[in-house]
C-alpha cells in the first residue's frame, strides 16, 4: 500500500501568462515545480509497487511499421490510486493552461526495461491534453515534431519506418519531476529515438479531454 501524501498542488494561477502562451504557440511547455520532493517520491513509490501489475493496453496509438522496425512489444502500463489523485489535482492546472473545460480520462505509468524508445505518433482523442512526468529512472527526453502536425498514423508509420529518417530530428523535451511536460498529444506528432538504459524507468502520462 502507498502511505505517500495526497497531492498538494497550486492553484491553477501558477499557470503563467507565458507559459499559457508558449503552449498556444508551440503545443507543448515544461511546468515545473508544481509539488515537492514527498509527492515526486510517492509517485515513484508507487510506480514501483504498480509494476508486477503492468499489463500491455488492448487500445492505444499503435504506429503502423514495417515488420523490420518492430524490435519489442507494446508498452507495459498500470495505474494506481495516488497517481489518479494528482490526475485529478490537476484538472484545474490543465484547464487553466489551455482555456478549455478538460476533464480527465485516463492515468497511467508506462514503463520501459532497458531501452527507452518510442515509436514516431500522435496519442488518441482521450488526449486533447497529456501531462508527462517521470516516475522513476533515467528516460530520454521527448522529440516533437510541430512540421508534422496534420500527418495520418500511416504517415507518421512510413517515416517511423524509412531508415533514412532522422530520428535525432524534432524538437527535445524533457520530463520534469516535480511537474509535467504539456502536450497537445493528439495534434503534436512525437516520439523518443530510444537508448540502452539499463534497468526498470517508468514515465507517468495524464490526459485529458475537452467537453466542447
Amino acid at each position: 500500500m502507498t502511505h505517500a501524501p495526497a497531492p498538494v498542488l497550486p492553484h491553477p494561477a501558477a499557470v503563467t501568462p507565458a507559459a499559457r502562451r508558449s503552449y498556444a504557440d508551440h503545443g507543448f511547455v515544461r511546468l515545473p515545480g508544481l509539488w515537492d520532493r514527498a509527492l515526486a517520491d510517492g509517485i515513484a513509490r508507487e510506480g514501483r509497487e504498480r509494476w508486477p501489475h503492468a499489463e500491455i493496453p488492448r487500445h492505444g496509438p499503435r504506429t503502423p511499421v514495417t515488420a523490420r522496425r518492430i524490435t519489442r512489444r507494446g508498452t507495459p502500463a498500470a495505474s494506481g490510486p495516488l497517481l489518479a489523485r494528482t490526475h485529478l489535482a490537476l484538472t484545474g492546472t490543465a484547464r487553466a493552461l489551455t482555456g478549455r473545460l478538460l476533464v480527465p480520462t485516463f492515468a497511467a505509468y508506462g514503463y520501459y526495461e532497458d531501452d527507452d524508445e518510442v515509436f514516431l505518433h500522435i496519442d488518441t482523442e482521450q488526449c486533447d491534453l497529456t501531462l508527462l512526468t517521470t516516475a522513476f529512472g533515467d528516460v530520454g527526453p521527448l522529440h516533437v515534431h510541430p512540421g508534422l502536425i496534420g500527418s495520418t498514423m500511416e504517415r507518421l508509420g512510413e517515416l517511423e519506418s524509412d531508415p533514412a529518417w532522422d530520428r535525432a530530428g524534432g524538437i527535445r523535451v524533457g520530463y520534469p519531476d516535480t511537474g509535467v511536460t504539456a502536450l497537445n498529444g493528439h495534434v503534436l506528432p512525437h516520439h523518443r529515438p530510444g537508448r540502452p538504459r539499463p534497468g526498470l524507468h517508468a514515465v507517468a502520462a495524464l490526459c485529458y479531454r475537452s467537453l466542447f
